[in-house]
């Protein structure tokens, strides 16, 4: 047919399996014998091909190794992501589906995972020995082994020997000091035995090798926070009735940084002054509350609020720069939110803390209601202006705020909302209570019933894996005996308390 031309390669077999048909054999199967009329079009398209078969195996190539390239890129960024976060506080270590016991803790070093705080790779804690004394322990977080232990010795003298030793909560944080970190450690005593408030003792270690590079006694009912490398304590002004003088000395050398002296102070409905201070840091900022009045100090000692308060509130910091003045007054909440610029907005609400908070949103304050079984409703508001920007209903259990996205457990839900819009990405129904909610920066984790953990995905809520760690973390005993997944107060890694004090770290 003019202008058609077979292909150079199947006329050549062609040829060969049409001289085959003069001779006896097998027949040949009809597909290979159909050969296809080719036009110039499609003949040019495939010499072109044959032709620039090199380049285009190299373009292949190219392309392939770009893919790959920008999957090591994306790798990259989203461990580069995942490293960043494990400096948030509450953010657990990454975890999947092979979950299960790192170490296990008996009740000696249990109290380590409850009020430990890991301190330059070193996960530091008080316990109390066998004959009741504080001992600061440093512990490897990934093991479990004991690197050091160092005695230190209480403030008072302990009870005689036929009396009980009084039981010390002893509370560890990171604070920043030079290039590096120490471990900050505060006892505070109770029991039959401890009258009144009694002395805490601060012990500052050196989280490398246990030395103690600094302790000091502060008194009962006197003010104490930790605030960038200093600690600061508030102590009222000898022969100066209702004055409190707060300090900031340098953490290990004790060299005074400032100094800061209240006006006079009242008690909400006495004549006198109770004689007792609360301090608390948040971020930069101090809050002191004695009696009815609260001020709010900058971590240079700078005054900021100054703020009269009644029986029955307290002030608190939420976020973006905005304190609460919170009332409790017949099992519900009221509040004056007091803004940057110094308006001052009731509400019905208080301020709303969340397990893990990344910065994100920065504008946006969030707050709660109260109902008899717990929060009722989350809010997000403008920090600005102190208006609703929306609204969640139902028992909250708790929340996390991770890339501009809180993510909320009810009763009965999760589910992810816009920080700034409110727009609800996803729900998911769960048919368990919640009792916390971690992420390691990849999944929502979720104890489930019995000992079981579940992982949600971040972008759309669905059930990602659940792991059952009963009988690894029971071991030789009952699983009925094991309690729940909680998480530690400044070490978030998660663990398994047992009735017998034990604890069994996941990982």
């Amino acid at each position: 047919m003019p202008g058609r031309m077979r292909e150079v390669e199947l006329v050549e077999a062609v040829d060969e399996l049409e001289q085959g048909r003069s001779r006896p054999g097998p027949r040949v199967p009809e597909p290979l014998l159909e050969v296809e009329d080719v036009s110039d079009d499609v003949l040019a398209a495939r010499t072109w091909v044959r032709r620039h078969a090199p380049w285009l195996v190299a373009s292949v190539a190219l392309v392939i190794g770009s893919l790959a390239v920008t999957q090591l890129v994306l790798d990259h960024r989203e461990d580069a992501r995942v490293a960043a976060l494990a400096a948030i506080p509450g953010i657990v270590p990454p975890v999947d589906a092979s979950i299960g016991v790192l170490w296990r803790a008996g009740p000696e070093l249990a109290p380590v995972l409850q009020s430990g705080a890991v301190v330059d790779d070193r996960l530091v804690g008080g316990v109390q020995d066998a004959s009741g004394n504080p001992v600061i322990v440093g512990l490897d977080p990934g093991t479990g082994a004991v690197a050091w232990r160092t005695p230190v010795d209480l403030p008072t003298p302990q009870p005689t020997p036929t009396s009980a030793s009084p039981e010390l909560w002893i509370s560890c944080s990171a604070v920043p000091h030079g290039e590096s970190q120490v471990a900050a450690c505060v006892s505070q005593q109770f029991g039959e035995e401890v009258r009144g408030i009694p002395p805490s003792s601060v012990w500052v270690i050196d989280p490398a090798d246990g030395r103690l590079l600094a302790d000091r006694e502060v008194e009962g009912g006197w003010g104490l926070a930790f605030v960038d490398d200093s600690l600061v304590v508030a102590q009222p002004v000898p022969d100066a009735t209702g004055r409190w003088e707060v300090g900031a000395t340098d953490i290990v050398s004790g060299a005074a940084r400032w100094t800061w002296t209240t006006p006079r102070t009242v008690a909400a409905r006495d004549e006198e002054p109770s004689g007792t201070a609360s301090l608390q840091a948040f971020d930069d900022d101090l809050v002191l509350t004695v009696d009815a009045h609260a001020w709010v100090l900058s971590a240079a000692g700078e005054p900021g609020l100054d703020v009269q308060l009644d029986d029955s509130s307290w002030l608190e910091r939420a976020r973006s720069g905005v304190f609460i003045e919170s009332t409790w007054t017949s099992s519900a909440y009221s509040g004056t939110l007091l803004l940057a610029d110094g308006t001052r907005v009731p509400i019905d609400e208080t301020a709303g803390w969340l397990a893990v908070d990344d910065g994100s949103a920065p504008d946006v304050l969030f707050t709660v209601g109260q109902a008899p079984g717990g929060a009722d409703g989350l809010s997000g508001r403008s920090a600005a202006t102190g208006a609703v920007l929306w609204h969640v209903a139902g028992t909250i259990v708790t929340g996390l705020l991770l890339d501009g996205t809180v993510y909320v457990a009810t009763t009965e839900t999760l589910l992810a909302v816009d920080a700034t819009t409110g727009d609800v990405l996803w729900t998911t129904e769960i048919d368990h209570m919640p009792q916390q909610l971690s992420t390691d920066g990849r999944y929502l984790l979720l104890p489930g019933p019995g000992v079981t953990l579940e992982a949600y995905t971040l972008s759309d809520g669905a059930l990602a894996w659940t792991a059952d760690l009963a009988q690894e973390v029971a071991g030789d005993r009952s699983a009925v005996f094991v309690q729940g997944f909680q998480s530690g107060w400044h070490d978030p890694r998660l663990y398994v308390w047992m009735d017998t004090g034990a604890v069994a770290v996941l990982g």
